[in-house]
């Protein structure tokens, strides 16, 4: 049986309060398995999906859009909180060409709503700018 309220379900196992925080943890986690800084909880394994984390990290960018005003302070702060650290996290992964997803080459980018433009891909765009000044200087 299915309870709110942190309860125990019929098979055993821990069922969090359904709430806002418990939303933004769910996805927050999801994008940290993406990023390949936790194991995905079903298969045990390590793996990168940059494409995921980053669509993960863009609903959580509409979603802080869509709650403007709606959120505790508290809340608001935990949010931007998480949403900072995934995002400085996906920079760092992708700057450091610290991947291993397959078809990062030939990912799509998802489309997003200009005001939602993640923090990440910003950074990459500044950072591609700054590597092709720095060969137009060598030259």
């Amino acid at each position: 049986t299915f309870r709110q309220g942190g309860q125990m379900a019929t098979n055993g196992n821990y069922v969090p309060e359904v709430n806002f925080a418990a939303l933004v943890l769910t996805l927050s986690s999801s994008a940290w398995v993406g990023l390949g800084k936790i194991a995905d909880p079903i298969s045990g394994e390590v793996k990168k999906d940059l494409k995921g984390a980053k669509y993960t990290i863009d609903v959580l960018l509409m979603l802080r859009e869509k709650t403007k005003g709606n959120l505790s302070t508290e809340e608001e702060k935990v949010f931007n909180g998480i949403i900072s650290e995934l995002q400085a996290n996906y920079a760092e992964t992708v700057f450091a060409g610290d991947h291993d997803d397959q078809d990062h080459d030939d990912q799509e980018e998802p489309s997003t709503d200009s005001r939602t433009t993640s923090f990440a891909e910003e950074k990459l765009s500044e950072s591609k700018m700054t590597e092709a000044n720095k060969e137009k200087d060598k030259k």
